[in-house]
């Protein structure tokens, strides 16, 4: 799926951007943004929950998501499958446009920084290693963003009382046509990137991932040929359609090594879209 995105950055200038969007992609932003600081075997039923519930969504040819009936005219859900569809293309963005390495539950950062879990706030904590940055996320059927509502948008995203270098409106829209973001970039802060607390989110993350590996008994695979050596692949629990779907975790995440904050991330292409590896080192595959 092709996605069309204007950004704006911090100078004020506007800029074309485009996008590939493969169904593997998506569900892992989808499923993995700002998935919260929880250790929890259910995890897996909700990643195996977005898998299978977004596929009536999902349409490659031509490039749109598609909306079922059984939606169309209701209001309610139609409001909290855009709304979703905007997060994931929010995580998406922030990894692609500002490198953002790990994203995080906005309340998640408020805890770990002291403040209460009160008043306006954005969508998203993103950390890239050397910055953070937080994103205000919605998602509309709309054919249009206004120039006031961007405003708006842009305001909620520096609402908040976590410090952050700068913040983010991401605002998808169109998205049962041709799907469009407007990712436009307010003037930032200068403020000291938090080393402690960015590192308690990082281990918060992927030690709810590596139990998933731990409850679920999950052994190894060394049977995937497409996968690269220095990961490892663990079959889930989950069949999508006749095929195995995998998770894909980097060996250092494995043999701890994030507790230093010595991974280092990447993301690596693959004109396979059975095969999807994110810079945080975990992927997706199915075979």
């Amino acid at each position: 799926m092709q996605i069309q995105v204007e950004h704006l950055d911090s100078s004020g200038n506007f800029s074309d951007l485009q996008y590939n969007l493969s169904y593997l992609q998506f569900v892992k932003h989808l499923a993995f943004a700002g998935m919260g600081a929880h250790s929890s075997i259910y995890n897996t039923f909700r990643f195996a929950g977005f898998m299978f519930e977004f596929m009536p969504y999902w349409k490659h040819e031509p490039h749109y998501f598609w909306l079922p009936e059984i939606v169309m005219h209701d209001p309610t859900e139609l409001g909290q499958i855009s709304n979703r569809i905007g997060k994931a293309l929010a995580d998406f963005l922030a990894k692609k446009i500002y490198g953002a390495k790990f994203t995080h539950n906005y309340e998640d950062a408020m805890v770990q920084f002291g403040h209460p879990i009160k008043g306006q706030r954005p969508d998203l904590y993103c950390d890239t290693l050397t910055q953070q940055f937080a994103i205000e996320a919605k998602g509309f059927k709309r054919p249009s963003v206004s120039s006031n509502a961007m405003i708006n948008h842009k305001s909620q995203s520096r609402k908040g009382a976590v410090p952050v270098n700068f913040s983010v409106a991401s605002v998808a829209f169109d998205i049962y046509r041709q799907p469009k973001v407007k990712f436009h970039d307010p003037v930032g802060e200068n403020v000291e990137y938090s080393i402690e607390v960015n590192r308690k989110l990082c281990s918060y993350y992927y030690q709810s991932i590596l139990n998933i590996v731990k409850e679920l008994q999950l052994e190894p695979s060394f049977q995937l040929e497409r996968v690269p050596q220095d990961f490892l692949a663990y079959q889930l629990p989950i069949f999508y359609f006749s095929d195995s779907l995998f998770l894909i975790i980097h060996k250092s995440i494995v043999n701890g090594e994030w507790k230093d904050m010595g991974l280092v991330t990447m993301e690596l292409d693959f004109d396979d879209e059975n095969l999807y590896i994110d810079v945080d080192g975990i992927g997706l595959c199915i075979r």
